[in-house]
């Protein structure tokens, strides 16, 4: 049996406003994500981390929440070099734009999410801070944002299509954020590793976590693959949203 890949995946957007969106989460095989610093260091093997860099590989911005910036840092760092000469020699940067989603913007300026070279990142700030706090993170990042309350999953994605040319996006999480797109139809694929492992952390989360307003809450979703690691015991699935397969297909 052949190890799982995701490099040979071909993404196309329909949407002539926005990016195509896809999420990509690990779980344990009870259904929990989150990590903390007490809890664990991750739930992925090489094999989940390698993949998660061939989706980043397809993708124009890696978007992450404040508490995953936090928590695990944020990057959109892609570690294989062949990877990284095929998307120079289709003339896209080596590695995709990092974003990150925040209300308060108390961030890790140590993290290398801001002290990397080798990636642009940009802070997607809640508009009701301060212009003091905008001045604080700006000089560490390529652009601070400011970021309205209601609809700020759309204004993101159409602030990254306009304005950054974003094709496809991709969406890391944590449940938090994920909560706030897919609350708002927005994520047309979700990609779920299945690890073989029971963790049961102090503040147990699903991949999703709903936040305060209440919109889709459900959805109905189409298996594409199912791919199976022998060496570590991992399963991973990838489903498209069936919404977006009715609107376009």
């Amino acid at each position: 049996m052949q190890e799982p890949s995701y490099s040979k995946i071909k993404f196309s957007n329909p949407y002539k406003d926005r990016p195509y969106v896809i999420s990509n989460m690990i779980i344990s095989s009870d259904g929990n994500t989150l990590f903390t610093n007490e809890d664990s260091t991750g739930l992925g093997s090489k094999i989940d981390r390698r993949l998660m860099g061939e989706l980043r590989f397809h993708v124009d911005a890696v978007i992450n929440g404040a508490e995953t910036l936090r928590i695990a840092g944020s990057s959109s760092l892609i570690r294989s070099e062949e990877l990284i000469q095929n998307r120079l020699s289709k003339n896209k940067t080596a590695h995709p734009i990092a974003c990150v989603l925040t209300n308060s913007g108390d961030l890790p300026l140590e993290n290398r999410f801001f002290t990397s070279k080798k990636f642009e990142s940009l802070v997607f700030l809640d508009e009701s801070n301060i212009q003091k706090k905008f001045d604080e993170l700006s000089p560490h990042c390529k652009e601070v944002i400011s970021t309205p309350k209601k609809n700020r999953a759309e204004f993101l994605l159409h602030y990254l299509y306009k304005h950054y040319d974003v094709d496809i996006a991709l969406l890391e999480g944590g449940p938090m954020i994920n909560g706030i797109f897919f609350e708002n139809n927005l994520i047309d694929e979700h990609f779920v590793t299945v690890s073989p492992q029971i963790f049961i952390p102090k503040n147990p989360f699903t991949s999703i976590r709903p936040t305060e307003s209440y919109n889709i809450m459900h959805q109905d979703l189409k298996l594409i693959s199912t791919q199976v690691s022998e060496q570590t015991g991992e399963i991973f699935t990838r489903y498209k949203n069936s919404s977006t397969i009715k609107k376009f297909d």
